[in-house]
């Protein structure tokens, strides 16, 4: 009789062992879920704590690790995030195994190439790149390899991938717009305007190469030609909240500061969050600082962080424009928290241009060589860095001549 409970007992401890295996299991997906909802509409701040709580229900699952990293990179915590993908790899040989590897290794490259560990990005890239073929997976990672490599100052094999990538797939609108940038760095107009040309034909609603095309035309003062494009671009349909938006960019860059805040206000009205940041723009275009501070602050406030870094650099701009250096700085920090963004390098130089605006040009020196170490190759700042070389020198100088005055 003994021997018989003994058995039950042993057969009920398991049964519930599973019971709770299972609930664990379920609740882990709930938050799983939960935070993939919120990080699908951009609130990456608030998925963070729901997909630490799935891993902490159940350890086991790959794509938690993944997923998490991933938030975590677009919040700026690349150190927390290269951790968290490392805990996602898994040592087997099996299709799924392949597929997490790819991704996890591409969400480093991510992190390092954040942190400007260019070297380590390359190589999480390659790593990424070794588990089978997947277009989509693959083109994202050679576009990581692309932008590591122009941190590294080598224009020409960022070029040679898009070229490759261009060569493979030519409906990549974004890898149009990426060489197209390249070019338009470097000074070649025309291959930049082929490339944003190429861009739209591949995607009629890519807006940021007609933004770019009226740029262009409107800086060579072909005012004729950056009106057909944004003329070109008002003929698009546009309806929702997010193509409202980009009606506002349009009158936003035609001047029509009006009509820019009301298809804003309407797209704000619709969800689209980023139109905060827009209207943050008109108003500092119309030199309304303080609004302007107002409405960048409402837009980070929200928790999207698409633009968090620009908008973080349009408040320091705004802080400088009323004096107030002080908390130009904070937001400065606040920026390049986010690491290396397509903020990151405006951010650095508005770094060097405040310790200029406040004097204190030892310090903009150190900025300065710390901004060429993280981008070399950017021929303006080493110039702005020997200005303020020569511009140390003349003040010691001076400083020597009133000594021997006084002596």
């Amino acid at each position: 009789m003994g021997q018989k409970t003994g058995k039950f007992f042993i057969v009920a401890l398991v049964f519930c062992c599973i019971i709770l295996s299972v609930t664990g299991c379920g609740e882990a997906e709930k938050e799983y879920n939960k935070a993939v909802e919120l990080m699908e509409n951009g609130k990456y701040e608030d998925c963070l704590k729901h997909f630490a709580d799935a891993i902490k229900k159940n350890s086991e699952k790959a794509e938690y690790y993944i997923a998490y990293g991933t938030a975590l990179n677009r919040t700026g915590r690349y150190k927390e995030a290269a951790g968290e993908f490392g805990k996602a790899y898994q040592d087997t040989d099996n299709q799924i195994s392949r597929q997490n590897n790819k991704r996890l290794y591409l969400g480093q490259a991510v992190a390092y190439y954040g942190m400007g560990e260019s070297k380590k990005a390359l190589e999480a890239c390659d790593k990424a790149l070794s588990y089978g073929k997947d277009q989509d997976v693959d083109i994202k990672i050679q576009s990581i390899k692309a932008s590591a490599k122009l941190l590294m100052g080598d224009i020409s094999g960022a070029e040679g991938i898009y070229n490759d990538i261009i060569k493979e797939d030519s409906s990549q609108d974004g890898i149009y717009l990426a060489r197209g940038r390249l070019y338009q760095m470097q000074g070649e107009d025309d291959k930049a305007l082929e490339d944003y040309s190429n861009a739209i034909k591949a995607s009629e609603k890519c807006y940021d190469a007609y933004f770019a095309i009226y740029e262009i035309y409107t800086r060579l003062g072909d005012n004729s030609k950056a009106e057909d494009i944004l003329k070109k671009l008002s003929g698009l349909e546009m309806e929702t909240a997010e193509e409202l938006m980009q009606l506002g960019r349009m009158y936003y860059y035609k001047g029509d500061y009006k009509n820019a805040k009301s298809n804003f206000d309407k797209s704000v009205k619709g969800g689209c969050n980023e139109a905060l940041y827009y209207t943050g723009m008109v108003y500092m275009a119309e030199k309304d600082y303080n609004t302007a501070i107002s409405r960048f602050k409402e837009y980070t406030g929200t928790g999207s962080t698409e633009k968090a870094p620009e908008a973080y650099n349009q408040i320091a701009g705004c802080y400088i424009e009323l004096e107030d250096f002080e908390s130009a700085s904070a937001y400065i920090d606040k920026g390049m928290e986010f690491g290396v963004t397509n903020a990151g390098m405006v951010l650095g130089r508005n770094r060097v241009v405040l310790y200029e605006r406040t004097g204190k040009y030892k310090k903009a020196k150190k900025a300065a060589v710390l901004y060429l170490e993280k981008y070399p190759g950017d021929k303006e700042m080493e110039k702005e860095l020997e200005f303020i070389k020569t511009r140390i020198k003349t003040m010691q100088l001076a400083k020597n001549d009133t000594k021997g005055e006084k002596q």
